[in-house]
């Protein structure tokens, strides 16, 4: 029958069918068909039966071929671990970049902070510097206030003295305060009134204060004197003599003359000292430092 299907047709022939004959033959054709496609169908299950593995004698049917799917199923399964690797991948460079961002920002806010710091630091240690030299300035001035102070009452007591004595016939000149006398008497009578006034025979040591005590127009007794070593000038106040203003021909010792007076008669301001007997009786002139 098979063999009849596949044979190629005499296309020379003239070939005449009547419409029974024609029906008969569809039949067969079909009918060859299926038993050809049943065949092979029979022919793929004996194949297959005899690879398939022998799993018991109570088996009766074989499971289906699933080999084809298998490498889609794998494959499928492979690309999602891919996919979920290559999105764990993304986030965690997402997250490392912006851990390093974040790192960056707070290193950045970091050397700000510190710079930040520092100036605040050497401000600090300026202001800490002004601070101890106002301090200083202050302390200073604080002294210098007392001092001034001080000063002021030491100034106020010496012109309070100055007042008072001078109400009492005292002259003041150069930080001293110069007394007069009005009466005459001896070189140590002179002196012991000096010392009952809190004061001494005077002392000169300027050129100045000769002169001013010169203008008073006054003869009268200082406090110079070499009783104790003749020849060997001392003051009151146990000073040798560095500086005399000696008259012409003075001192000259004549009959015992060792104290000194101030000879206001002499054309010289600074040449009117004389040498004369200590118990003479002449004016004197009394200082008391201020």
């Amino acid at each position: 029958m098979s063999d009849a299907i596949y044979a190629e047709p005499d296309m020379t022939k003239k070939v005449k069918f009547d419409r029974g004959e024609m029906e008969e033959r569809i039949v067969d054709i079909y009918v060859s068909a299926d038993t050809l496609r049943d065949g092979e169908t029979s022919t793929k299950r004996e194949e297959t039966a005899d690879t398939a593995p022998n799993n018991g004698p109570g088996d009766k049917f074989s499971e289906p071929d699933s080999s084809g799917k298998r490498p889609f199923l794998v494959a499928a399964v492979c690309l999602g671990l891919l996919c979920v690797l290559l999105a764990g991948i993304i986030g965690l460079s997402v997250h490392y970049n912006r851990a390093i961002k974040d790192s960056e920002d707070k290193r950045n806010n970091l050397f700000q902070l510190q710079t930040s710091y520092n100036n605040l630091t050497a401000e600090r240690d300026q202001l800490q510097t002004r601070y101890n030299t106002l301090t200083k300035e202050r302390d200073q001035l604080q002294t210098s206030y007392n001092n001034l102070t001080e000063e002021k009452g030491h100034i106020q007591a010496k012109l309070f003295v100055i007042e008072q004595l001078c109400q009492r016939g005292w002259r003041y000149f150069d930080s001293s305060l110069y007394f007069l006398s009005t009466e005459k008497k001896t070189w140590e009578e002179s002196r012991q009134d000096c010392l009952e006034r809190g004061a001494d025979l005077v002392i000169i040591k300027s050129t100045e204060e000769q002169t001013f005590l010169f203008n008073l127009q006054l003869r009268a007794w200082i406090g110079l004197t070499d009783s104790v070593s003749e020849g060997t000038w001392k003051w009151v106040d146990g000073t040798s003599l560095t500086t005399g203003y000696w008259g012409a021909g003075q001192p000259d010792n004549r009959g015992q003359e060792d104290c000194v007076e101030i000879y206001y008669g002499q054309d010289d301001a600074v040449k009117t000292w004389n040498d004369d007997n200590c118990g003479k009786n002449q004016n004197w002139i009394c200082e008391k430092v201020v």
